[in-house]
């Protein structure tokens, strides 16, 4: 071997040792430091948040403890048990009949949880009213999400009431719990949403004709409303849907129509109306509208309406 070849072995040689030091130095000691880095950076991030939320927990806990106070108890079973009995009570004592009380599914939340009771139950709009008010007293962190009634047929008085109830157990998200494990309902009674602490002066919602049949008896016609004009075979037809009982009527051109005070047969059906045939008048009736809400066209022209 010449001296030649030997000094080129040994400078290739010394570039394979720098090149493999080089590759191994980034691979193995400034990579897994950059990493190393951005762990760390994140993971700061993550205790400086958790630190500020913890405060911000801490100083809402502090500034709304009376919050936490009026919660249901946060072991669901105790929540819901001793709730549902409560409002069965109270719908008792305002004089309400046929209570039944569900529960409906309850929606996940961050703070706590928010049950949901079904409530269906007949009587008056005064014992409406009563039920309302002493709802509306108690200490309790709840709400009627939603309330429908419903006529009772041959009844001038009585109505079907359907609620949904929405009461809160809120879950305190401290490391030093300052609230203790409540087993029993919030105790005491309140007036923080009442403009005034006598029934009496709720007792109006009674005396005003919500439905325009808790003095007069029930007319079907302001009841049955037209829901949808769909053509089916070839064949228009008009679609009806009576509230008081869910049912539905469906007819077609030509046909009569029965509800209530109201007798006609139907003209014309249109996309977004039809035209009733009634003591020789015709009646323009619109998508959406009660039977007693249909309006006399002239005789004259015999124009719709728009």
């Amino acid at each position: 071997m010449t001296p030649r070849n030997i000094v080129l072995i040994i400078f290739l040689a010394l570039f394979l040792v720098c090149y493999v030091s080089y590759w191994a130095y980034q691979e193995y000691y400034l990579e897994p430091r950059k990493r190393l880095g951005g762990e760390i950076e994140k993971l700061s991030g993550e205790i400086a948040a958790g630190r500020n939320n913890l405060e911000v927990m801490t100083q809402f806990s502090g500034q709304h403890i009376g919050f936490y106070a009026r919660s249901l108890p946060r072991v669901p079973n105790d929540a819901r048990s001793q709730y549902s009995f409560w409002l069965l009570e109270l719908l008792q004592y305002s004089g309400l009949e046929n209570s039944r009380i569900d529960n409906a599914p309850s929606p996940r939340i961050a703070f706590g949880a928010d049950y949901r009771f079904s409530v269906q139950c007949t009587g008056t709009l005064a014992q409406l009213s009563h039920f309302l008010f002493e709802f509306y007293c108690a200490p309790f962190l709840h709400r009627i999400a939603s309330m429908s009634l419903t006529p009772i047929e041959g009844d001038t008085e009585r109505l079907t009431f359907s609620m949904t109830v929405s009461a809160l157990a809120l879950q305190p998200r401290l490391v030093q719990d300052p609230f203790p494990l409540m087993h029993q309902l919030p105790s005491g009674w309140h007036h923080p949403r009442l403009a005034f602490n006598d029934l009496a002066w709720y007792q109006v919602i009674a005396n005003r004709n919500l439905l325009q049949t808790a003095r007069g008896g029930i007319d079907r016609a302001d009841y049955t409303f037209l829901t949808g004009t769909p053509r089916i075979g070839g064949q228009e037809q008009a679609w009806f849907t009576v509230r008081t009982d869910n049912s539905q009527i469906r007819a077609r051109l030509g046909d009569p129509i029965h509800s209530g005070s109201f007798s006609g047969r139907i003209v014309e059906i249109h996309e977004q109306d039809i035209v009733l045939e009634r003591n020789g008048e015709r009646w323009l009736l619109t998508l959406g509208e009660s039977l007693n809400e249909a309006f006399a066209l002239p005789p004259e022209t015999g124009e719709r309406k728009h």
